[in-house]
């Protein structure tokens, strides 16, 4: 009886030792590393003149540079260490200051007026502060851009006057540039000026794409909100080509007018906008000089 006992202890071990071993022979798990957010570049930074206390106010975004068209922008406040400070609120106003012309074709660098772009408010994400801005414009002899900006801290309301940054060409051909046209209606004799911009997506592919195209009125040199309340039938041509490749109706949902259209290959294509109010009416976009004109983006990926 002894015997078998010492032959059934004998027998679990050798078990468990197999056990054992066939569990450590499992490759242990690799860690599946998390997303790091992309780092944010500085556009531009600078410091306030309170007496008391000294800010670094900056403006970053994932490329560090503004282009004429859509752009994400962060908001943070630095202390004098260069910690970011928690803000508790803040605004961002974008400015152009257009210059007068020489007469001669030029500009002389004295200001004839200042007008914003169409942004939004600024988003509170942690110690940062998040918008957007279409900038219709490059910095150049005609203009300059700087934003103005307000914010609290510890219960103290500070003010940037002016934070000058730059704002150059778009590069990423797939979303084109920023349009213009006006509408004139009794209401608005002179015409109302009206941009419009391809927003997304900004790398597209053969096939299938969701477009986002946006729209804004010139309300004033200080408003621009959006056009919401309109369709946008969309038709997709080769930009020599004759033949319609692909059309869609864009509706307003999400912030901009978005639907779906096809590229059969890489290449270069026009979209071509008709324009209709809520009553499914077409609008006549036209030109300062009250002539009736196309409007449309052309891209190239």
């Amino acid at each position: 009886m002894k015997k078998f006992k010492y032959i059934l202890v004998a027998a679990m071990a050798v078990a468990t030792l197999f056990s054992c071993k066939k569990d450590d022979d499992k490759p242990a798990p690799v860690p599946v590393p998390k997303p790091t957010p992309e780092a944010l570049k500085t556009v531009a930074e600078a410091k306030t003149d309170d007496k008391e206390k000294t800010y670094t106010v900056r403006l970053q975004n994932a490329t560090g540079a503004f282009v004429m068209g859509y752009n994400d922008l962060t908001l943070s406040v630095l202390d004098a260490s260069g910690k970011e400070v928690a803000v508790e609120a803040a605004t961002f106003t974008p400015w152009m200051d257009m210059f007068k012309g020489d007469g001669k074709g030029g500009f002389i660098k004295e200001v004839d007026f200042t007008h914003t772009c169409p942004h939004t408010a600024l988003v509170k994400e942690g110690n940062v502060w998040k918008s957007q801005a279409l900038f219709q414009m490059v910095t150049g002899p005609s203009g300059v851009w700087f934003g103005t900006i307000t914010f609290k801290v510890a219960g103290k309301d500070y003010e940037l006057k002016r934070l000058d940054f730059e704002v150059k060409p778009q590069t990423n051909k797939a979303l084109g540039t920023v349009n213009r046209f006006r509408l004139f209606s009794e209401a608005k004799p002179k015409g109302q000026t009206h941009l419009y911009a391809l927003i997304a997506p900004a790398q597209p592919k053969a096939g299938e794409n969701e477009i986002a195209l946006g729209i804004w009125k010139m309300e004033s040199m200080k408003n621009f909100p959006k056009v919401t309340d309109w369709t946008v039938e969309v038709s997709v041509k080769a930009k020599d080509g004759a033949e319609v490749l692909s059309t869609a109706t864009l509706r307003y949902e999400r912030d901009f007018y978005r639907g779906k259209v096809f590229y059969p290959k890489a290449g270069e294509y026009t979209l071509s906008y008709t324009l209709k109010d809520a009553q499914g009416k077409t609008i006549q976009p036209q030109d300062n000089d009250k002539k009736d004109v196309s409007i449309a983006t052309t891209i190239q990926f």
